[in-house]
């Protein structure tokens, strides 16, 4: 056969593009390292971590998360504000949760998680329960805004886009869903990347965070 060895199940020519692959997954080891020892990310809790730049600070809280990996969808408790004079915008394509193999997660439209999480108040009160308190980590905002992403179906306005200054603290919740229907244990990474944001922010879901900064 021209396309290669007939008793290989890969063609000589699929060799660049296993190589490519390779490479790819290279790449993004060397960068999840990089965003572990970033100055930028700091763990502020057992289940607790914090990316903070000139630009913006967004703390995450996941300790539902970390107990319900073995669901098609998890919550992250999110609180961001800026850190420079100006405003910063977040949109909803901003928002991207990579996985441990690099699977890509973006954020949900309301649509669907709504359709994925029939019982979301039932959710929300269980994360409610057992939440970590994150405002401490915003002492200069005297501002409070939910990060409307999302809402209880019939109870909320649901918005697209969020902007925060160093004097207002967006508060709320991120939700992700698994394609592989539950999220493997490892170092999971939230991602808000714009002309502006830059946050590359290691999460330990499932693990001990041995692997993220303490310090």
């Amino acid at each position: 056969s021209a396309g290669g060895n007939i008793l290989s199940p890969f063609p000589r020519r699929s060799a660049p593009a296993w190589l490519a692959v390779a490479a790819f997954f290279a790449l993004g080891v060397a960068r999840l390292h990089a965003d572990l020892d970033s100055l930028n990310v700091k763990k502020m809790g057992r289940t607790v971590s914090r990316y903070r730049d000139d630009v913006l600070q967004v703390v995450i809280g996941y300790k539902h998360a970390q107990h319900h990996l073995d669901s098609r969808w998890i919550l992250l408790e999110t609180c961001l504000s800026a850190t420079g004079s100006q405003p910063v915008e977040i949109y909803r394509e901003d928002v991207v949760l990579f996985g441990p193999d690099g699977t890509r997660m973006p954020l949900p439209s309301q649509k669907k998680m709504a359709q994925g999480i029939p019982d979301l108040s039932r959710m929300l009160l269980q994360a409610r329960a057992t939440r970590d308190p994150l405002g401490g980590y915003f002492p200069g905002c005297y501002r409070e805004e939910r990060l409307g992403f999302f809402a209880v179906p019939g109870e909320g306005i649901v918005f697209d886009q969020v902007t925060v200054d160093r004097e207002t603290l967006a508060w709320g919740h991120l939700f992700f869903e698994s394609p592989k229907g539950r999220f493997e244990p490892g170092i999971y990474t939230l991602v808000m990347e714009n002309k502006v944001a830059h946050v590359r922010l290691p999460l330990a879901l499932g693990i001990e965070g041995t692997l993220e900064r303490t310090k």
